[in-house]
């Protein structure tokens, strides 16, 4: 993790690197964790596409899928309440920005896609539901919502609370060079979000999980320890008292036609 993170400097293009850098760190697991929700973001994301709709994505980030949405064909609608995020992505072509908090319902022609990739758990619990109600009102009938949010219990997010002792921040800092609370909010079990989603009105059309993480292996343990835990992310998978463990839950919604 850079300097100014680590500083609490962070602003402006920092937080756009910061981002983009989190697909190519050259911790193995660090690395692949990321990759693997990109590959599902992308692979689910490229079945809806066709040339001329409307995709709205929530939560930009550096900007990625945006691009990978302008690619597919998608006219691209970026909304995110942090203006650096909107400015590295606004000169695109065929891509309008809105700086505009989407716990409120969004000011948008209705979607016929829509993306909100790890954005759930930096909103406040008490407006979780806003927020999935927002995606759906924004949606149009028929329309589809691809949601990605990290798990309650996994074991990067049991990990990541003990970085809220300073102690034991200062030891995982002196260990592995850099370390950092995940500044998430709203942690959900996948049956807590499952209720969410089905009280805004969404079927749920697909629903995984994925991403398993070890201490000392992940960041230790190299090609070697990669290996192993995506053999274990494999298995524990099919298994529903243990892939509670896995860091995303991911799901492929959809809005009634009614």
């Amino acid at each position: 993790m850079k300097k100014e993170l680590l500083d609490g400097e962070l602003g402006g293009q920092s937080e756009v690197a910061f981002q983009a850098n989190l697909y190519t760190d050259p911790n193995p697991t660090r690395r692949g964790l990321h990759l693997a929700r990109r590959k599902w973001v992308e692979t689910e994301a490229a079945a809806y596409a066709q040339s001329g709709r409307l995709a709205v994505e929530v939560g930009v980030g550096c900007g990625i899928f945006v691009r990978f949405l302008r690619e597919c064909g998608f006219q691209v609608t970026a909304v995110d309440i942090n203006q650096s995020f909107l400015d590295n992505v606004s000169e695109m072509d065929g891509v309008s920005v809105l700086n505009f908090d989407a716990t409120n319902s969004l000011p948008i022609k209705p979607a016929d896609f829509i993306l909100c990739t790890e954005v759930l758990e930096h909103v406040p619990s008490s407006r979780s539901q806003a927020m999935i109600d927002s995606l759906f009102g924004a949606l149009k009938p028929g329309g589809t919502l691809l949601l990605t949010t990290p798990q309650k219990f996994s074991t990067v997010e049991l990990m990541a609370r003990l970085f809220k002792f300073p102690a034991l921040l200062w030891i995982a800092r002196r260990i592995y060079g850099a370390a950092e609370e995940l500044g998430h909010i709203n942690l959900l079990t996948r049956s807590g979000l499952v209720k969410q989603i089905s009280k805004a009105g969404f079927e749920v059309w697909k629903a995984e999980t994925f991403g398993m993480y070890l201490p000392v292996v992940a960041e230790f343990g190299g090609s070697g320890g990669w290996a192993l835990l995506r053999w274990m992310d494999a298995r524990f998978r099919r298994l529903p008292g243990l892939r509670g463990l896995l860091w995303t839950q991911a799901y492929v919604l959809r809005r009634p036609m009614g």
